[in-house]
C-alpha cells in the first residue's frame, strides 16, 4: 500500500499548479456495474473523479461435484485521480471503491453424491456460501474521454484492475447426508448404522465429521477462486462537460 499511496502523491504533483479546467456528470455501465460520477478538474492535465456503482450478476461454477449458483451483489462508493500525460483524452486512473463485490453461493441436490472436503457423501439438502473480498479495494486502470476539458457530451472507455483482498469462504449445510466413499448410501434411511444423518445435529459423530470435511470444502473452494481477488473493470460511458 505504501507505493499506492506514492503513486497517488506522485498524480497529484504531476497535476502542477494550474486552475481546475470544469466540471462534468457521467454515467458508466460495464463489469463495474452502473456508476454515476462527478469530475472536478484539479489542474491542467488532472481531475478528480468521484461516483457510485450498483449491479447484481448471476453466474454457476462447479467445484468439487457440487453445481454452486453464484449472485453477485455491487455497491460501492469510487474516487479517482485521473492523469492526463499528454493532456488529451488519454488518462491514467488511481482510486478506490469503498467496497469489493459481495458474492453469494447456493447449491441444492435431491439424493446426489458430492465430493465434501476429502469425503463423497450422498446429500438431500442444501449449500449455502458467502464469499468475503474485504472492503475498501484499490483500483488501477487507463481510459479515454470523460475528462474535465472541454463543454459538452461525450464518450469515454475503461480498462482497470479493482484490488480485491483474497476470497474468504464460508459454507452452511442444511438437510441429510451419508457417507458414500466406500459404498453407495441412502441419506433418507434413519438406521443409526447404515443410514444417513442431519448434518446439523450436534450429537452426531458422523455429523461432526461432515463439518470438518465441509471446513476443508471452503479452502478448496478459496483455492479455486484465488484469481478473484483481482476485479476486472471494463465500462463504456456518456459524460457531460460544462
Amino acid at each position: 500500500m505504501n507505493a499506492y499511496r506514492a503513486l497517488i502523491w506522485g498524480l497529484l504533483l504531476a497535476a502542477g499548479p494550474a486552475a481546475a479546467e470544469g466540471n462534468g456528470l457521467g454515467a458508466r455501465v460495464g463489469s463495474g456495474g452502473i456508476a454515476l460520477e462527478y469530475t472536478h478538474g484539479l489542474g491542467e492535465r488532472l481531475d478528480l473523479r468521484a461516483g457510485y456503482a450498483l449491479a447484481t450478476y448471476r453466474d454457476t461454477f462447479a467445484q468439487d461435484d457440487i453445481d454452486y449458483e453464484g449472485e453477485i451483489q455491487y455497491g460501492a462508493a469510487l474516487a479517482m485521480l485521473d492523469y492526463r500525460p499528454l493532456g488529451g483524452g488519454f488518462r491514467l486512473s488511481a482510486g478506490a471503491y469503498s467496497r469489493a463485490p459481495e458474492v453469494d453461493l447456493v447449491a441444492e441436490g435431491q439424493n446426489e453424491e458430492y465430493q465434501v472436503g476429502n469425503e463423497r457423501y450422498t446429500a438431500t439438502g442444501r449449500l449455502d456460501g458467502d464469499i468475503d473480498l474485504g472492503a475498501l479495494a484499490p483500483y488501477l486502470g487507463i481510459g479515454w474521454g470523460g475528462s474535465s476539458a472541454g463543454t459538452g457530451f461525450g464518450l469515454s472507455f475503461d480498462v482497470g484492475v479493482m484490488f480485491a483482498d483474497a476470497p474468504s469462504v464460508s459454507l452452511a449445510a442444511q438437510g441429510r447426508a451419508c457417507r458414500s466413499t466406500l459404498v453407495a448410501c441412502d441419506p433418507a434411511d434413519t438406521n443409526p448404522l447404515t443410514g444417513g444423518f442431519d448434518v446439523n445435529d450436534p450429537s452426531d459423530p458422523r455429523a461432526q465429521a461432515f463439518r470438518t470435511e465441509l471446513e476443508n470444502e471452503e479452502r478448496n473452494v478459496e483455492d479455486e477462486i484465488a484469481d478473484l481477488r483481482y476485479w476486472p473493470v471494463v465500462s463504456l460511458g456518456l459524460h457531460y462537460r460544462f
